[in-house]
């Protein structure tokens, strides 16, 4: 891996970073009050490496909850995941399993967000990716020890702290509308995940909105903008 990829990455995961600070800080806080140490904390943040299921892992936790059903669920939250890294790979074809075993191992939805915002950066590039993901992952453990340490000292509901991953999400959805066909996407994504979450228990909602609106928006786009993003393939 080249060290310019890298620090092109790393300088990219720079929203990610800002946002990963404060919500695994949170993260950590939660932890703490659980029962967990900062190094179980830290060790969960680096080889987890999932924000929302380490907070309903957390929670679990703290109730007493055996082993078994954590992994459970945290296998059907992240498998919007198998969508996501299935998308990435088109972007790496002249890359070893290896390499894309260990970009999937680091992915995350903002870390896709940002690759996916100009894919001309990525194609065939996997120092770049890795040097985006590494850093965030790097952020998000170093707050989430952060959290365990000071988290006694800080009240994280008048900072705002648990608004810190939904305010991220914010920015980074906003990024990306270019077009009218983006916002009605949007729209369709949001308004399918209400109503999936309404109807189905769990968090089954996040992956059908997904493979709803990624349908439809296959559907819709223009052949000019298709060929584009089939072309790293050919």
């Amino acid at each position: 891996m080249r060290d310019t990829g890298l620090r092109e990455g790393a300088k990219a995961s720079l929203p990610i970073v800002l946002g990963y600070l404060p919500v695994g800080m949170a993260f950590g806080i939660m932890a703490q009050k659980a029962g967990i140490t900062a190094f179980e904390a830290g060790m969960m943040s680096f080889l987890v490496f999932a924000g929302a299921s380490q907070f309903i892992a957390v929670e679990m936790i703290s109730k007493g909850i055996l082993w078994f059903p954590i992994v459970l669920t945290t296998f059907f939250i992240n498998l919007r995941h198998l969508l996501m890294s299935s998308t990435l790979s088109l972007f790496f074809n002249k890359n070893s399993l290896r390499t894309l075993g260990l970009l999937s191992a680091q992915l995350t939805d903002e870390s896709f967000a940002v690759a996916m915002s100009d894919t001309s950066k990525i194609l065939n590039r996997p120092a770049y990716l890795f040097g985006l993901q590494m850093t965030s992952q790097l952020a998000w453990t170093g707050g989430s020890v952060a959290g365990t340490f000071f988290g006694s000292l800080i009240d994280h509901k008048a900072y705002g702290l648990p608004f810190a991953l939904p305010a991220l999400f914010i920015c980074l959805l906003v990024l990306q509308i270019k077009s009218p066909n983006h916002f009605w996407m949007m729209v369709i994504a949001g308004i399918s995940s209400l109503l999936f979450k309404w109807v189905f228990p769990g968090n089954w909602y996040i992956l059908l909105a997904t493979l709803l609106a990624s349908g439809i928006g296959v559907t819709i786009k223009p052949k000019v903008q298709s060929s584009k993003i089939r072309s790293p393939v050919e």
